[in-house]
Order: C-alpha cells, then structure tokens, then sequence
C-alpha cells in the first residue's frame, strides 16, 4: 500500500487548479494533471478516486474562503439594506467571476455526473446554504428574518448561483446586479408570508 504524502497530494491539487482555471474541468484530463504534477495517473488515484473528487478537493476551500470574506464584508457595513444587497452581490456577481469564473468547473462537472449517484458532495451544499440563511438572518431586520428560517430562499439562492456561474462563462452578465438587488428588495420590503404560515410550509 503506497504511503500517501501531503507534499504530493499538495502538488496534485496545484497543478490541477492551474489546469482546471486554464482549460476547464472537461478539456482537463488526469493524464494531463499527472505531467503537470509530475506524477502517473496511478498515483493521483491513490490520492483522490476521481477528478470529479479531486475537483471537489479543490473547489471545496475556495468556495469557503469566498463565503467568509463575503460575510466579514457584508459585517463591516452599517444597516439592513446595505447588508442584503451585498450579499446578493458577492454570491451572484463576485463570486462567479472569481479566479476566471473558476466556479464553472463545478458546473460542467455536475453536467456530466452519473445522475443515479446524485450530487457528489451534497453535505457541503447543505452547509453553504444555512451558511447563507444565517448571514441572511443576520442581515435582515427583525420582522423579516422568518422568511428564511427554512432554507427555502437559501436553497433557491445557490440554484440560480449555478446560473449566474454559466452565464459569466457566456459573457452574459446584463443585469447580475439588478436581479441581485431585486431579490433584495423582495427580502427587505415586499408582501411576505407571515411567520406562522412558513412554519406550516416547514412543516
């Protein structure tokens, strides 16, 4: 059983972001990973089983450190409005186009997932999305703050992230900002449901 080095395994992920932010995860091959990192292919598989895992392996602290600078951001302004909209900003204008819209790679790598095997790493989604409810919560002024205590906007925040993600790939990003701010002011100030009705939708 070959010993598995973090030096190695460090180097795997180096190279493979390189190539991944280059040349996308579908026109990247492990083979092509393995010569960067200067390495066969049966040693990447002894670190990571897949490149869809060593993906993940990547993206998954990426996407951490963006969340936790985009809540110390959005901690460092004064008042409701200012917070909300920031935080539509960062997840659907900032983020997706972060380190060459790295973020598209998890797209094209969910594009061809085996659908029977479901969302590779569907812990960490959950985790983002109350991630998101809390900053939200925390965010949004006292009355409004039952709107997503049930995940529900959190969960429909990171589908359409998948879409301002693609679009950014596409160059279309006519209005990222003002459907940001729409979704903003939809939480701040529109018709909501009262509390004791989205408890009965938990439920």
């Amino acid at each position: 059983m070959q010993i598995k080095k973090p030096a190695q395994r460090e180097q795997i992920e180096q190279q493979a972001f390189a190539l991944f932010a280059e040349k996308g995860f579908r026109r990247t091959t492990m083979a092509q990973i393995a010569v960067a990192a200067g390495m066969t292919v049966a040693n990447i598989y002894v670190y990571f089983p897949s490149k869809t895992h060593l993906l993940y392996a990547i993206y998954r602290p990426i996407l951490t450190a963006q969340l936790e600078a985009l809540a110390a951001a959005v901690r460092g302004l004064d008042g409701s409005e200012a917070r909300v909209r920031r935080i539509f900003a960062g997840l659907w204008v900032n983020i997706p186009a972060e380190h060459n819209n790295f973020a598209n790679n998890l797209m094209q790598a969910l594009a061809e997932a085996d659908p029977r095997q479901g969302k590779a790493d569907r812990d960490f989604l959950t985790a983002c999305e109350n991630f998101v409810t809390d900053l939200l919560r925390e965010s949004l002024p006292a009355p409004r703050r039952h709107l997503v205590d049930d995940n529900r906007i959190a969960h429909l925040i990171w589908m359409a992230f998948d879409g301002f993600v693609i679009n950014q790939r596409l160059g279309d990003v006519r209005n990222s900002t003002g459907i940001a701010d729409l979704l903003a002011d939809l939480l701040l100030h529109g018709a909501a449901l009262p509390a004791r009705r989205v408890k009965a939708v938990r439920a």
